[in-house]
């Protein structure tokens, strides 16, 4: 299930559009108003309770999934700062740019959660699996 309650929204709103009901239908499926229901597609008024009688109605299941925090340790995110850096330089992007494209197709996600073995690699190294699983994820820079 998403993570943020505007994705939330936009699940409900696209399942109701797959089953091809109005804001008005589902409202009185779920016993709120039309209004209620376009707050809620927006991410507004999302409660646990709202989210269960929606997925009911609807026809999903929802679940909650409680992860335990992880930390970075500094020499961890001084090892990803600059393998960004080398990214965006390689790459003719900028860090920002790089900082977007490597967060959208789960290059840092990667770099993190591997950094164990990926900071015994070479910066360029580094780059290249970034790079890969990027364009594994949908990504296409060149």
């Amino acid at each position: 299930m998403a993570d943020r309650f505007d994705e939330i929204g936009s699940l409900f709103l696209r399942r109701r559009k797959e089953l091809g009901l109005t804001q008005k239908q589902l409202g009185e499926k779920v016993g709120v108003t039309k209004s209620e229901i376009s707050k809620i597609e927006n991410g507004r008024g999302i409660t646990f309770a709202t989210i269960n009688r929606l997925s009911e109605a609807l026809g999903v299941s929802a679940h909650v999934e409680l992860k335990p925090v992880s930390t970075v340790s500094a020499d961890a995110i001084h090892y990803i700062v600059m393998c960004l850096g080398m990214f965006a330089r390689r790459y003719n992007l900028t860090k920002r740019e790089a900082c977007n494209y490597l967060s959208r197709f789960k290059g840092l996600d990667f770099s993190i959660r591997h950094y164990e073995a990926e900071h015994q690699l070479s910066l360029e190294e580094c780059v290249e699996d970034m790079a890969a699983i990027c364009q594994k994820n949908g990504g296409a820079v060149s």
